[in-house]
Parts: C-alpha cells; sequence; structure tokens
C-alpha cells in the first residue's frame, strides 16, 4: 500500500480564487481541505472550511461576539459579501504552513515517521513530473485504519 492508494481526494484552487469560489467548491466536493496552488500548480498551503468562514466574519463581529446576537441580517450580508471581496491570497501567512508532501509512492510508515517529525496531522500526495498534481492527502486516521483494519467498537 502506497500514498496513492491512501489519499483521500482534496480540492484545489488557485489562490485568487474568492472565498465565495472556495465555498462552492467545499460544499459541492466536501473535501476534508482546500489546497492552495500556484498559477503553475505547486501547492501553497492547505485551507479548512473553518478559516474561510471565519475570515469572512466582520472584524466588528470578531472583536466582540456580542455583536452576533443582535445583528441579525446584516451581519449574514456582510459575510456574504466579505467572501465575495476576500481572496485566498488574502489568508495565507507570509510563510505558509504547508503539510509534509510526499509522493505517490511514500510507505505508511513513512508518511507516520513525517507527521510525527513535523507535527502535522495530514501529509499532502503530490506528483511531480512536467507539472505537478496534487493527488489528495492522507491524514492519521487513514494511516490507523491501514494499521488496524476492520470494524471497531468504542469501549464501555
Amino acid at each position: 500500500m502506497r500514498a496513492r492508494d491512501l489519499a483521500r481526494a482534496c480540492a484545489r484552487l488557485p489562490a485568487d480564487a474568492t472565498l465565495r469560489e472556495a465555498s462552492a467548491l467545499l460544499l459541492w466536493q466536501r473535501p476534508a481541505v482546500l489546497v492552495v496552488v500556484s498559477e503553475d500548480g505547486h501547492p501553497l498551503a492547505v485551507v479548512t472550511a473553518a478559516r474561510i468562514l471565519t475570515a469572512a466574519l466582520p472584524a466588528s463581529v470578531v472583536e466582540d461576539p456580542l455583536l452576533a446576537a443582535v445583528g441579525g441580517g446584516s451581519l449574514d450580508d456582510a459575510i456574504r459579501a466579505r467572501a465575495a471581496s476576500l481572496r485566498l491570497a488574502d489568508l495565507l501567512p507570509e510563510r505558509p504552513l504547508l503539510p509534509p508532501v510526499v509522493s505517490p509512492d511514500a510507505t505508511p510508515v513513512h508518511m507516520a515517521a513525517l507527521m510525527e517529525r513535523t507535527g502535522s496531522p495530514e501529509v499532502l500526495v503530490v506528483a511531480y513530473e512536467d507539472q505537478p498534481q496534487v493527488l489528495g492527502t492522507v491524514d492519521a486516521a487513514r494511516l490507523l485504519h491501514y494499521y488496524f483494519p476492520g470494524r471497531h467498537e468504542l469501549p464501555a
């Protein structure tokens, strides 16, 4: 079993895509994460749905969450407008943190060791040929399932 076999598909969008476009893709495909890629397809960062949602919140709500309790529909409209105007690039820190990248031929133990060494809960599987191709992600739960297959019952 190799990384290509364990990888879960992930959504990919360029850094200039809006948060609204990213939200639509996440809702349509329902991947675990969204990989932000450069113009030439190189992975730049991994963004979660939660990060997109919090980035779309107006600053006034972030500073005073009680405003959200009384803001009503006008805040909903503000979130939609903000998501349409912000780009994924706006969410990225100066030095984005990318999960460790492995080749499609990486073994489960190699991926587990990289997760341990880097403190990342997942690895990004990327094939580099003519252009980089993001195949998906492998997280710790997928590796646990690989090592301990079968039906598992929770202890009482």
